[in-house]
């Protein structure tokens, strides 16, 4: 993993492709599935009322030359005359295929097939639903003798038309009451029907396609102004990450400098005042001259970190790492009269790349001193979880408080006077990458304890925790 992978931030979301994929199955599932429901809804509002019209058509043919009752009393003869009289203009009527007239018994008493006068079809739910005063419209959309092929016994001898096919049965009732007096049935093969639902059907599928098209390219349009706006968020935050990036690494090594000149700025005086045997110069010289290593040997790392191709995590043991940390941090320690206790037990092996890792530890370290300007304890012990293992660091500073806490590892924010605040920010992220954890919390009623956990390497996950 890269310095670069560390402090990338995640990749922008690509709003508009998703979207574009997205809305279109999403709103081309809306279009068809509303056009099918719209569809359906218009051809049955058309039959419906093409089964009203036909309804008034025959009720008031029936009614106006008193006809209407010949189907509550089929056996007189005047009413026989009248009714067939009317019928003729049933018979005349365009589109139609087949008329029959039922009683009240369910008997057909007359149809445009003579075979079927006198005959009774018990079997008829729509027959049943007319004789009730309702209105029954059925359809079908296939071939005519399919339709009569293995259906009612009335079809019979029914064929020759493709297309829509209705079927309406329509209760005739008395003229000066809703009493049923029989039902009509018309066989129908509406030609201008059949075209005027075709074309209903042709302007709403337009209708629906256009108002997809309409909908996904408003959307498409206010997302797509969206992702711009986002991307060039994006593109602002990115550089000040970038930017942030190399002030943390700027900071990291003035923090880490700074121990090492106190301690040759303390040398200098001492050895400026003149009072000085030569034991003591030449005690004096190599502690600046060991300042000046160990100054040289963290940019010497930092260098090396911030360049480096790959930081591939390896086992590191805490132990041998912890002790040379303490070695680095020993003479400031020292004269800030501060005591440092280590867990005697054994340290476990961790995944980790050393040199950030000794890097992050003296950081923690240096933050723990400053915070113990009159001196204090600093204790390190280990811990670790069935596969997390880490260092605990606890002093005995100033501590801090929840407000604090929660504000902690934030970018740039600091309890520090002149200080950048960005040190904890990138320690967090490194170990979170490493897929570690780093907490903060008071110690008490002061102080403050960090605790570092990183994946256990592979040799030691048979270790007890």
């Amino acid at each position: 993993m890269t310095v670069s992978e560390i402090l990338r931030p995640p990749q922008p979301l690509n709003l508009r492709k998703r979207f574009a994929l997205a809305s279109l199955l999403v709103i081309s599932a809306i279009a068809i599935v509303l056009g099918l429901v719209l569809s359906n809804v218009l051809t049955e509002r058309m039959l419906q009322r093409e089964g009203e019209v036909s309804r008034a058509f025959m009720q008031n043919l029936l009614t106006t030359d008193q006809s209407a009752e010949f189907l509550a009393n089929p056996t007189d003869p005047a009413l026989r005359q009248r009714f067939l009289r009317s019928m003729e203009h049933i018979v005349a009527m365009r589109d139609t295929v087949r008329s029959n007239a039922y009683g009240l018994d369910k008997s057909v008493l007359w149809s445009t097939n003579k075979s079927l006068v006198g005959r009774k079809f018990e079997d008829n739910p729509e027959l049943d639903t007319a004789l009730m005063g309702r209105l029954e419209v059925h359809a079908e959309s296939i071939n005519i003798e399919e339709v009569f092929k293995d259906n009612k016994a009335e079809h019979v001898g029914m064929s020759g038309h493709d297309g829509l096919f209705v079927e309406t049965y329509m209760p005739i009732l008395a003229r000066d009451s809703n009493r049923v007096l029989g039902v009509m049935e018309l066989y129908k093969y509406p030609t201008q029907l059949n075209a005027a639902i075709h074309r209903g059907l042709q302007q709403l599928w337009i209708a629906c396609f256009l108002c997809a098209i309409g909908l996904f390219v408003t959307l498409y349009w206010i997302v797509a102004h969206a992702d711009k706006t986002l991307r060039d968020q994006q593109l602002r935050l990115t550089e000040a990450q970038s930017l942030a990036s190399a002030v943390e690494l700027a900071s990291a090594v003035a923090h880490n400098l700074r121990n090492p000149l106190a301690s040759i700025r303390s040398a200098a005086e001492l050895m400026n005042g003149g009072h000085l045997d030569e034991d003591e110069i030449s005690e004096v010289s190599e502690e600046v001259i060991d300042a000046v290593d160990r100054a040289d040997r963290w940019i010497t790392e930092l260098v090396h970190v911030s360049q480096a191709p790959q930081l591939q995590p390896e086992a590191v043991d805490l132990g041998p790492l912890v002790d040379t940390c303490l070695l680095e941090m020993a003479p400031e320690m020292n004269r800030r009269h501060i005591v440092w206790n280590v867990d005697s037990t054994t340290a476990l092996q961790v995944d980790a790349h050393p040199a950030t890792l000794r890097q992050i530890l003296l950081s923690i370290m240096a933050n723990a001193i400053e915070a113990m300007p009159g001196g204090g304890h600093l204790d390190i012990s280990w811990c670790s979880t069935p596969t997390l293992a880490g260092i605990r660091l606890s002093d005995s500073g100033t501590g801090i408080s929840d407000e604090v806490q929660q504000r902690l590892f934030r970018p740039f924010f600091t309890t520090k006077g002149g200080g950048l605040g960005i040190g904890l920010a990138l320690v967090k992220r490194m170990v979170e990458q490493w897929q570690g954890h780093l907490t903060l919390a008071p110690a008490g009623a002061k102080g403050t304890v960090v605790e570092i956990l990183l994946p256990r390497s592979a040799p030691c996950l048979t270790q007890p925790a």
